[in-house]
């Protein structure tokens, strides 16, 4: 159930169920104030026979019904002496007997009032009764009057003298007017009280749903503030709340993942500065060894002053292209190196990165041959610098590696679709399952022995990969111990499509 979806429900809740309970206690409360209403005005059973069909549980109906009953023994006693109503004793009677349901009586001759009970204001009441032979039938009463006072019933007859005459009875209302009002009090109350539970319950639903687990996310995002990344966040809501768990999740692991790295960029860092320091320690000292040789005279003669200098500058060379390597993978690592692509054709441009190549693998008594299974002109886009870079890299990381006497290194072109994939394979030592995963990670070394012929900082094959990806390509190494080595990578051919691009 989503957040948005609970809200609509909740709101319509707090409309609907306090309108609901609201009518549910009514008839409750009304019930006890209806008993009220009934000690009140003294609305019983006393064993009349009519009263068992005429009593509902109405008070305002009751007591109407009561009062009939009374009517009813007067209107038999006015038909056998119609002057009976002006025997002040027989009044007097009917006034006590009335007082126990508040109610009193009226009596009136020829328009005018013979009798009134006590709280009854002749004055004030005279205008408000009906008149001689009102037809009330289907009213029950004929309406609230002055003062509080609620006209009953009404019965007309004819003195002996024939005068016109009426007798009503007339009940004071004001205890149940107040009893009304107390009963609408606690009743307000009651909706109030309603209301303000419903809203709290629903209150609490709601927020239960969505502010436990915020504060969850409060806490873990606290504990990223203070770099603890080892815990998980879970949530089995399917809502916007458990989404939100799932991105802060996400986020969460992809932190962890980029401390991991940076911490191992660090260490590996930490072993290039070794590594570094190392390689160039030992050319530094052999040039430093040298040079004092050629201060103290050792090298007396030219000969000897020859080969101290070949050396020395064989040495400088070595760290120039090391500081070289350096510089190009820090820019690469920071992804500020630009590449200035163009036109490239396969064949011509490897044939003179071959030419270039073979005198340097004349001294390890290596050679390297072009196998070109492409047709002539096909060409790439590609940067030339750095597509040399990548071949002199692999071409040189073949050597260091060879163990054979006569080393073969192959140059192997193939079309694949809209692609040319080179092929660099050595007969070398190869490289074991374990480590072929790891030989494109920065300063990761295959051969973790340090001698003079292995030796290196690692970089030459990540550099490879880097230059590839720039090219938006692929590189990927194959490998047999003992039998040598394969490294892939893919360039795109040049197009019109792409000449567009460069």
């Amino acid at each position: 159930m989503s957040i948005k979806f609970r809200l609509r429900v909740s709101y319509m809740a707090m409309l609907i169920l306090p309108i609901i309970l609201s009518l549910m206690v009514v008839p409750i409360i009304a019930s006890f104030y209806v008993k009220n209403i009934d000690k009140a005005y003294d609305i019983k059973y006393d064993g009349h026979p009519l009263q068992s069909t005429m009593f509902k549980g109405n008070p305002f109906k009751d007591l109407i019904n009561k009062n009939s009953l009374i009517l009813m023994g007067i209107e038999k006693s006015i038909e056998i002496n119609p002057d009976i109503l002006e025997n002040t004793n027989y009044l007097s009677n009917l006034d006590n007997k009335l007082k126990l349901t508040h109610s009193g009586i009226v009596v009136r001759k020829n328009g005018n009032i013979a009798y009134s009970s006590d709280f009854i204001s002749k004055t004030a009441i005279k205008e408000s009764l009906p008149k001689f032979g009102y037809n009330y039938e289907n009213e029950m009463t004929h309406n609230l009057m002055l003062n509080n006072l609620m006209f009953s019933k009404q019965h007309d007859f004819y003195f002996k003298d024939k005068s016109a005459g009426s007798i009503f009875i007339i009940t004071d209302a004001g205890a149940m007017i107040t009893i009304a009002k107390s009963f609408l009090f606690v009743y307000i109350i009651v909706v109030i009280l309603i209301m303000m539970l419903i809203n709290g319950i629903l209150t609490y639903w709601v927020s239960k749903r969505i502010v436990t687990p915020l504060i969850a996310l409060k806490n873990a995002s606290t504990k990223i503030k203070e770099g603890n990344l080892d815990f998980e966040v879970k949530s089995s809501a399917n809502d916007e709340i458990g989404e939100l768990y799932k991105e802060f999740e996400d986020m969460r692991c992809r932190l962890k993942e980029s401390v991991v790295l940076q911490l191992q960029y660090e260490d590996n860092r930490k072993e290039l500065i070794s590594n570094i320091s190392h390689d160039l320690k030992t050319p530094v000292t052999a040039i430093k060894g040298y040079v004092e040789g050629i201060k103290d005279g050792v090298a007396d003669t030219p000969e000897k002053m020859e080969k101290y200098i070949n050396t020395i500058h064989k040495k400088t060379r070595d760290i120039d292209k090391m500081i070289d390597e350096l510089f190009l993978f820090s820019k690469l690592d920071l992804n500020k190196l630009t590449f200035g692509f163009e036109e490239v054709d396969v064949k011509s441009y490897l044939s003179d990165i071959i030419d270039e190549l073979k005198f340097d693998l004349e001294e390890s008594n290596s050679e390297i041959f072009l196998i070109g299974e492409v047709e002539d002109k096909t060409a790439i886009v590609a940067d030339r610098e750095k597509l040399r870079r990548v071949i002199i890299n692999i071409v040189q990381n073949s050597v260091k590696y060879m163990d054979k006497e006569n080393g073969k290194i192959q140059i192997i072109l193939k079309e694949l679709g809209g692609s040319v994939q080179f092929e660099i394979k050595d007969n070398g030592r190869g490289i074991s399952k374990a480590a072929l995963p790891f030989i494109f990670d920065r300063f990761y070394r295959a051969d973790p022995s340090r001698n003079s012929r292995t030796g290196g900082n690692g970089l030459g094959l990540a550099i490879a990969k880097s230059i590839i990806e720039g090219h938006d390509g692929q590189i990927w190494a194959q490998s047999t111990v003992g039998l040598g080595t394969s490294i892939f990578f893919i360039i795109k051919k040049y197009s019109i499509e792409r000449s567009k691009l460069i």
